[in-house]
């Protein structure tokens, strides 16, 4: 028998609308303007709270000067379902003054104290390289009685997802169980964002053999059978093979669909950040 605290055990329930939640959250996916609402009224309903504020924090470095920009986007919402936009770009800020770790700390220029006011960040000027920051929380989960704090790292995109909860003073306070519960349901949201998941999102090629991921490839950029299997050294009859053997796949019965099904997938990432991930050089 259990010795466990009935305030420590999820309910299944409650389990399962973590998750109904996520398939919600990837229907609305591709606006986060759209997914991030819908995502705190819902959290607050289930859990209560007060005020619910999702956001992702972005760590700019500007190469060769080092200085520092953090971008905060995001969304509150109150008790009674109203939501508000979060938009803030500061300077000369470091990721532990967000209880986030730095795998490369950037210098601050003009050396500023710790703890001194905040700047507005100006935005870099056209064709200034920016480096990401790769961060990861201190601490994955904080909370109290009267708030919980989830933190996501997605070092890939130089940001961390954050995820608040607050219930006013004199409320009843969280239990652990709801501890848990927040950080579950952030563990698989941010599951969505794994750096191995995006890259399935955007490349349709990546659970294909390669032959049949160098077949597509030429499809998308618009090759015929015949050019495929001149470049690739082939017979037509064995590219033909592939194309069905894709058609199948992707469960589609026409070039057409197949290009059109798999260039969508492609360029899908699902929940899409506010602030897409910037390719690396």
């Amino acid at each position: 028998m259990s010795n466990a605290s009935p305030h420590t055990l999820l309910k299944l329930g409650d389990v399962r609308r973590v998750f109904r939640l996520i398939g919600e959250v990837r229907e609305l996916g591709s606006d986060p303007k759209q997914w991030r609402p819908h995502m705190i009224r819902r959290l607050g309903q289930m859990l209560g709270a007060e005020i619910v504020v999702s956001s992702e924090i972005h760590f700019r470095k500007a190469a060769g000067t080092g200085r520092m920009r953090v971008i905060d986007i995001g969304w509150g919402c109150d008790s009674e379902g109203h939501v508000w936009k979060i938009h803030t770009e500061r300077e000369d800020e470091t990721p532990d003054a967000y209880w986030l770790l730095a795998g490369k700390p950037a210098a601050t220029a003009g050396g500023r104290a710790k703890g001194s006011s905040r700047k507005v960040a100006p935005a870099p000027p056209p064709g200034a390289v920016e480096e990401l920051v790769p961060v990861k929380p201190a601490r994955p989960l904080y909370g109290g009685t009267c708030f919980i704090l989830s933190q996501c790292a997605l070092p890939h995109a130089g940001a961390v997802d954050q995820l608040g909860l607050h219930r006013a003073s004199g409320d009843q306070p969280f239990t652990q169980a709801e501890h848990r519960l927040v950080r579950l349901f952030h563990v698989e949201l941010g599951r969505l964002w794994r750096k191995d998941a995006i890259r399935r999102a955007q490349d349709p090629n990546a659970d294909l053999p390669p032959r049949l991921a160098q077949t597509l490839e030429a499809l998308l950029e618009g090759a015929s059978e015949k050019q495929i299997a001149i470049k690739l050294d082939l017979s037509q009859h064995t590219v033909h093979n592939y194309v069905k053997a894709l058609h199948q796949r992707f469960e589609v019965s026409s070039r057409g669909e197949l290009l059109a099904k798999a260039g969508k997938i492609r360029a899908t990432f699902l929940p899409q950040l506010s602030l897409p991930p910037q390719k690396q050089s």
